[in-house]
């Protein structure tokens, strides 16, 4: 029986309930991203048991938490956004614009009012995470489930039923997934979506309507958390609680009050005193998240049972309505009234004295003494019928298309600058603006957008290029960042973005930028103190009051501790031990963090921290063990310092928690070690072969950012029916094992689809020889599209590959990039693209693979030469193809490697380079697999082993396809090949070869000689991608009738003689 958390008292909890918690509270935090946690969560696992055993005394000796001070924390300010507001003595004078970034802020300051706004946000520690955690595990679950679903945002993640009809509270919570809520992405695009589609198939079928964003005023700030105990709330979720449960509800009613009333008195600590600022729900506590949903739950119910809208959806306390148009609405009052008529003057009301304010009412006893407030000057209407409604429509979709498409697209290191991203940043905001206005009432949400792109774009080139490939591109990103985001009126709006940026600088061993970015964001702080003096006003919470010098002292104080977070957690991982570091980089990274610690003294008594110029180091790598650094621990496992950091395992310890845990069922520890021990030497690569047994299990108990399924196939090739690392083949079917490790890995729910072990039982071997086929997905494709690349890799790329210094240059990049996004683009998607032969830098593999598989598309590569040693070699095909099997969509990631190699090939990397094919690690014999991937048959083959007969005509029968990779310059020979392989295999035949060479081509068994090349590619300056349509059922039915007789009108040629069709490409009946 797997782990279910049900409260029933404090004297019965156990420190398993509290470890599954953690569990939680660790991977939440780390993804919630409000106040860093990084540090304190690692500190607090390195002894982990002792420290939930300390927890768990004191819940049962204190009846509970919600008295204990240690669990209140610190209070912190955070910038939110500057208001601004045109000064009322400032004659209108038409816009100007100032490109230059220090002039664009004077004038700002000189002729506009500017009312920064802050909020108070919980810095809590770890134990307080983990109530929190606990608290949804056994009573929050219950309230999220009964929401409706028209609520989008904050939700819990949830097992999928298998039943289609079922309703959502057939979805029990998912305990042992590792976090609590569904990523923010997707719930986010889908309420986006869900809209814009209501709005285009009412506009389709010629009705008028109108479509409003309402803005909740600082939501947040006006919660009375006493409402969660509320027997009308719980009656209208129909949930159900024991007293017990009760008990621990009131407990965290009443410390989320004390916390409230503390955020109270700390905004007379950094603000006017006289003027009382509300703590509202804390920001920075999970459950925090599930209580702002459910106290707007009668509201959800009652506009969708008296406005009857067509579409309404709530993403937290951004609401999205689309109703018919009545034909008497032209603005926002009179919008207001409409809904006021339909829900009744009880429910909605304008506030005495606050115009375009209305109040939100749903009962005193519903939601205690919770403000809610809807701001109908900051709220967009839309009012659109017909043909110009659509265009509208059409151009917001482009909008978003274009911003949100660059997500799925590979970096372009030469036009960073030019991207729709940076556009959007440098511009006044007014691009991009149409795009949010369905949302907000300003840019800004779509600028930050921009940014995080931004950063994401040199992240991910930082990852795949050497540093000193692309210094000049990371010199203008640095410029941009200092004239549009450091600067003093944009600050607040980026502000959460910051330590991202210095964390981008540290981990590029950039010093100086480092140092500059804190002190030109600390400028940045000073010159807005400058301008918003003691006595101007602000806004803390909502509330208006006035700034006292604390204020910014207090601001730079967070920022401080931001900053030292990202210093901890963004070290380059090559780089984590000290004696890996340069002279030079060693000098300048003392030179910043000394400076960070005399800041850090400056601000100690204000923030409470404890730290001095040895920590951080340390912290660096206890925080990268914990999985809780910018780099994942998976990752860090393939850096230098993998040795170091893989031997710190305290066996006694760990072998009590992963008791617990198995205990409990919550994942299967067996299977988890089963897994480490299959794949702990290509795992482990980088560590000493006697240090690997050493390696921590709680990275994988405990992770944040655990194997991907795809990873998990890489590793361990048993998942899709490939022998394991030692050679063995498991009795457990493929899908079943695949199934079986990301349950424990990952912690999620799966059943592997019946169709999934029914493929696996029809072709599986009675003996432990390897399986001839592979299936992999379990649709049954018609007709696929193959994409081929036609892309040049030059003789210096291969004598650099052959020396084991591979061609990472910008232009490479630059190419490789430009065709997968062109693929990317392609319409119709295709369905696989090939790469020929050692045209792919294994460094970019995952960077590739991760941007086609996001769109669906499978990548079949030709991969550079992977080294075994200093003197042995050889090169593969990496196969990563979409697949279903788990029921969610992922994929797999397999390595063909190339068995011999080609004649000259052989000859010159011995002579030249002095190295030999590492025959030692692959079996001459070994025989090459059918993959049987969404119902299609192909096989692989990479370039001379094409030569070899006896293995081409193995596939006779049991492909639709055969694909190969090439690097060759003889042509004609190839050619033949290709044509007679297309024959006596009789199957649809790829030829992707070096553009430097050409003949790729897509070769197709056809009876008539022009139909034969369905597409074919040769020279040409420049790389460019070329899409084919193979029919797969055409060529099976053809092939499945009785005899090779033929007849007219038939498509193709007919079987050679001694074809035998495989069972599983057999059509019944044949056409």
């Amino acid at each position: 029986m797997a782990y279910q958390a049900f409260f029933t008292g404090w004297d019965a909890l156990t420190i398993e309930d509290l470890l599954v918690a953690y569990r939680k509270a660790k991977a939440d935090c780390f993804f919630e991203n409000t106040f860093p946690t990084a540090i304190n969560f690692a500190e607090y696992e390195q002894d982990l048991l002792g420290n939930l055993n300390k927890l768990l005394d004191s819940l049962q000796s204190n009846d509970g938490f919600y008295s204990n001070d240690d669990f209140i924390g610190e209070f912190r300010l955070l910038p939110k956004k500057l208001s601004i507001k045109k000064k009322t003595d400032i004659e209108e004078n038409g816009h100007v614009h100032f490109s230059n970034p220090a002039r664009a802020a004077e004038h700002l300051f000189d002729n506009f009012e500017l009312t920064p706004e802050f909020r108070v946000i919980g810095d809590f520690p770890v134990n307080t995470h983990i109530i929190s955690a606990l608290w949804i595990n056994m009573v929050g679950h219950q309230f999220d489930s009964g929401l409706k679903n028209c609520c989008y945002g904050a939700r819990l993640k949830r097992i999928r039923n298998d039943e289609i009809l079922s309703d959502e509270q057939d979805k029990p919570f998912h305990i042992s997934a590792i976090g609590s809520f569904s990523p923010y992405f997707h719930p986010y695009q889908k309420w986006r979506g869900d809209g814009l589609k209501a709005i285009r198939d009412e506009l389709d079928k010629d009705h008028d309507i109108i479509a409003a964003s309402l803005d909740l005023k600082g939501y947040y700030h006006f919660i009375d958390p006493l409402a969660i105990t509320s027997e009308d709330l719980h009656i209208a979720l129909s949930v159900n609680l024991t007293d017990e449960e009760k008990e621990f509800n009131l407990q965290l009613a009443k410390f989320l009050k004390r916390w409230s009333d503390g955020a109270s008195e700390f905004g007379k600590q950094i603000a006017n005193k006289k003027v009382t600022i509300t703590g509202g729900l804390v920001i920075g506590l999970t459950a925090s998240r599930i209580i702002s949903n459910i106290l707007l739950h009668r509201w959800d119910q009652l506009i969708i049972e008296k406005l009857s809208p067509v579409h309404y959806g709530r993403y937290v306390d951004d609401m999205f309505l689309v109703i018919r148009d009545t034909g008497t609405i032209t603005n926002n009052r009179e919008f207001m009234a409409l809904l006021q008529e339909r829900l009744g003057k009880d429910c909605i009301k304008p506030v005495p004295d606050k115009e375009q304010v209305w109040q939100i009412e749903q009962g005193e006893t519903f939601q205690a003494k919770t403000t809610i407030q809807l701001q109908s000057d900051k709220q967009k209407l839309f009012i659109l019928q017909g043909r110009a409604g659509i265009d509208l429509l059409d151009s917001i979709e482009k909008e978003i298309y274009e911003l949100s498409s660059e997500h799925r697209l590979m970096p372009s290191p030469d036009q960073l600058e030019d991207s729709t991203a940076a556009k959007v940043l440098s511009a006044a905001g007014s691009v991009g603006e149409n795009a949010d206005t369905l949302r907000r009432a300003d840019g800004l949400t779509i600028r930050r957008l921009g940014w995080s792109l931004q950063l994401r774009h040199v992240e991910t080139l930082a990852r795949d290029l050497p540093s000193g490939e692309w210094k000049e591109q990371r010199e203008e990103f640095y410029q941009f960042a200092y004239n549009h985001i450091l600067r003093a009126d944009n600050l607040f709006a980026h502000f959460s973005y910051l330590p991202r940026l210095l964390g981008f600088a540290i981990s590029m061993n950039e010093w100086q930028h480092a140092e500059k970015i804190v002190l030109k964001a600390y400028h940045s702080i000073d010159r807005l103190a400058s301008v918003i003096k003691s006595g101007e006003k602000i806004t803390i919470n909502g509330c208006e009051t006035k700034a006292i010098k604390n204020l910014w002292h207090s601001v730079k104080g967070t920022l401080t501790w931001l900053f030292v977070d990202a210093a901890t957690r963004f070290y380059s991982p090559d780089k984590l031990f000290l004696g890996q570091r340069s002279k030079k980089e060693k000098h300048l990274s003392d030179i910043f963090l000394s400076q960070m610690i005399d800041n850090l003294t400056q601000f100690k008594e204000l923030i409470n921290l404890r730290f001095d110029f040895a920590d951080f180091n340390k912290k660096a790598q206890s925080v990268a063990l914990a999985d809780l650094a910018k780099e994942p621990y998976k990752k860090i496992l393939q850096s230098q310092s993998a040795g170091k950091l893989v031997g710190q395992r305290d066996g006694k310890k760990e072998s009590k928690i992963l008791k617990s845990i198995n205990a409990v069922s919550l994942i299967d520890i067996d299977i988890l070690k089963a897994f480490l021990k299959s794949t702990r030497n290509t795992r482990l690569e980088k560590v000493e072969k006697g240090d690997r047994k050493n390696e921590s299990y709680l990275p994988y108990v405990f992770p944040t950012r655990p194997l991907t399924p795809a990873e998990i196939s890489e590793l361990a090739p048993e998942c899709v029916g490939l022998p394991i690392a030692d050679g063995k083949m498991l009795d457990d079917k493929p899908s079943v094992i695949w199934a079986k490790y990301t349950q424990a890995l990952r912690g999620v729910w799966i059943k592997p689809t019946l169709l999934a072990t029914e493929q696996d039982t029809e072709d599986a071997t009675t003996t432990s020889r390897a399986r001839k086929f592979l299936h992999i997905g379990t649709d049954k494709k018609r007709k696929i599209v193959v994409a081929l690349t036609n892309i040049r890799t030059d003789e210096d790329d291969w004598a650099r590959m052959a020396c084991n210094k591979s061609e990472l240059s910008r232009s490479r990049y630059q190419r490789i990039s430009e065709l997968v996004n062109a693929t990317l683009k392609l319409s119709p998607k295709p369905d696989y693209i090939l790469f020929p032969e050692l045209s792919v830098p294994l460094r970019w593999v995952n960077s590739i693979a991760e941007r086609l598989s996001s769109a669906g598309i499978s990548l079949i590569a030709g991969t550079e030469y992977r080294h075994i040693n200093d003197h042995q070699l050889f090169s593969e095909a990496v196969l990563v193809l979409s697949d279903n099997r788990l029921g969610y969509p992922a994929s797999v990631k397999i390595w063909q490697p190339k068995l011999e190699p080609a004649v000259g090939e052989d000859e010159e990397l011995h002579s030249t380079y002095g190295k030999s094919w590492a025959f030692s690690t692959l079996s001459a014999k070994q025989r090459k697999p059918v993959y049987i991937h969404h119902g299609v048959n192909f096989g692989v083959m990479i370039c001379s082993e094409l030569q070899n007969s006896k293995a081409r005509v193995r596939f006779q029968g049991a492909v639709d396809a055969l694909m190969v990779l090439s690097w060759n310059k003889d042509l004609d020979t190839f050619a033949s090949l290709i044509e007679s392989a297309a024959l006596d295999v009789h199957a649809y035949t790829i030829l992707v070869n070096n553009r430097k060479y050409g003949d790729s081509r897509v070769r197709s068994p056809a009876k008539e000689s022009f139909m034969r090349d369905i597409a074919r590619v040769k020279g040409g300056d420049n790389d460019f991608v070329v899409a084919a349509t193979l029919d797969i059922d055409a060529l099976r039915t053809f092939q499945s009738r009785a005899t090779r007789w033929t007849k007219e009108g038939d498509k193709f040629k007919p079987l050679p003689e001694g074809f035998r069709l495989a069972r599983n490409r057999k059509k019944l009946p044949p056409k």
